[in-house]
């Protein structure tokens, strides 16, 4: 694995220079001579394996030797303590303090985390771990965090994760600084039964024939695309991106030059030709979650959006929809292939000051692999974290998709970059979606307002 993520970390940093800145055993069927068995129905196959699966995990962990903590761990946590994330993450803490004798300290800090644990890093507060967001950890904790390459090896850790997830993370934050759980990827969420209802039989791959399948379902009688304010750099970000890749979308946005970009305008053009068709719901841009909820209503066919999305219609509406999903089309002359998307999670880190780090890292194992990892999945409809963990909530349509990405892309596709002009540009790319900016002016007012 070492040499895996050391690849990652020279290619990351070629990246930063050119733009500067089982067991085997007896078959199951086999029977003795002169006797006869019936054979077992897939019912019957299906629970041996599961409990031979459960028994390997439990085997491991009684096996297992868990490095001695100095005193409690104590693990400050993004969630609530009665959020499913968080009963789930206490079910792994039980366990691994029975396994280990170890005690740990949980303090559920919720979402405002990201507004106190630098500074409380900072100030040498004793933390051993703590997560937060994916991004954040690798582009704004990384430097409080211990590089957990060594013991990751030591775990093997590797056969235990998403690649496409580790090395995106790596790529970010220079070497393993946490390890990534709860993943997500993204692309366009859409509803089955108006496909169907609206005779669309493929998926679309190109925006050619996206247009024709938004005009299909429009004249279904049912609006092509929810989109609410909070994501609308999202959507034109992944647009623009397609065009030109998540590099030269970050180039626009620190160096300039949206007058003279013709990929740029050409992205705006695209996103008011959908408004023009009125292929967007009469409320778009709502305020969220005003539009995506106009999905769990039978209202709007697809969001462009993250694979939370299913569970949070569905607990927003109480709807119950067969959700399909593809990875956003490819534009004509564009850079990206459809197998590139914007991914993301949590991330469990260990702080470079913890006296517990070994222990920590068992304790981020036990959450993030194997059963506990499993349950947090299906506690939370969303992606397993370990790969080995093949059941996928029944909701998330987009296990193929994930599987198959080549590429990805960070939150809004690069358009923060520049966090003074991001505030600026999402107010021009709000107007452009709500009608009030044409392309041209949009582009124009980008240029005018840009600032390094």
């Amino acid at each position: 694995m070492r040499k895996k993520l050391l690849c990652v970390m020279m290619s990351a940093a070629m990246v930063a220079t050119m733009f500067t800145g089982c067991g085997g055993g007896s078959d199951a069927n086999e029977t003795t001579k002169g006797t006869t068995e019936a054979p077992e129905t897939e019912d019957e196959k299906e629970t041996e394996e599961e409990t031979d699966k459960e028994t390997d995990a439990d085997s491991d962990n009684e096996d297992k030797e868990y490095a001695k903590a100095d005193g409690d761990i104590i693990y400050w946590s993004m969630w609530n303590s009665t959020d499913p994330q968080a009963e789930a993450i206490q079910e792994a803490i039980d366990a691994y303090e029975e396994a280990s004798g170890n005690t740990v300290k949980v303090e559920w800090k919720g979402r405002d985390i990201q507004k106190i644990i630098q500074a409380q890093l900072d100030a040498g507060e004793d933390i051993d771990l703590f997560d937060e967001d994916y991004y954040r950890i690798a582009q704004s904790y990384a430097d409080s965090c211990l590089d957990l390459t060594d013991m990751a090896e030591a775990a093997d850790y590797e056969s235990k994760s998403r690649e496409v997830i580790v090395d995106a993370f790596v790529e970010e934050a220079g070497s393993l600084k946490g390890i990534p759980y709860q993943p997500y990827t993204s692309g366009i969420f859409y509803n089955k039964a108006i496909f169907e209802e609206a005779g669309i039989e493929e998926e679309p791959e190109t925006w050619e024939e996206f247009l024709d399948v938004c005009e299909k379902i429009k004249e279904a009688g049912y609006s092509p695309l929810a989109l609410d304010d909070a994501y609308v750099l999202y959507n034109y970000g992944y647009h623009l991106a397609r065009y030109i890749g998540q590099d030269g979308v970050k180039e626009l946005c620190t160096e300039g030059g949206w007058a003279d970009s013709e990929e740029a305008l050409k992205a705006a053009e695209d996103m008011v030709y959908l408004i023009e068709n009125e292929y967007f719901e009469s409320g778009a841009p709502g305020i969220y979650p005003a539009s995506e909820n106009t999905m769990g209503y039978d209202e709007s066919a697809m969001i462009v959006m993250a694979s939370w999305t299913p569970n949070e219609v569905q607990q927003n509406t109480e709807a119950e929809i067969e959700w399909g999903m593809f990875n956003y089309p490819t534009v004509e002359g564009g850079k990206d292939e459809q197998t590139v998307a914007n991914i993301g999670g949590q991330a469990l880190a260990i702080s470079k000051d913890s006296k517990n780090a070994e222990a920590a890292f068992d304790l981020i194992m036990m959450i993030t692999t194997g059963e506990y990892d499993q349950k947090i999945s299906l506690a939370t409809n969303s992606i397993p974290a370990d790969p080995t963990n093949e059941e996928w909530p029944e909701i998330l349509p987009c296990k193929d998709e994930f599987e198959s990405l080549t590429g990805t892309y960070e939150w809004n596709m690069g358009l923060n970059a520049n966090s003074d002009f991001q505030t600026v540009l999402k107010d021009l790319v709000l107007k452009l979606f709500e009608g009030s900016l044409s392309a041209e002016e949009f582009i124009s007012e980008a240029d005018a307002s840009f600032s390094k």
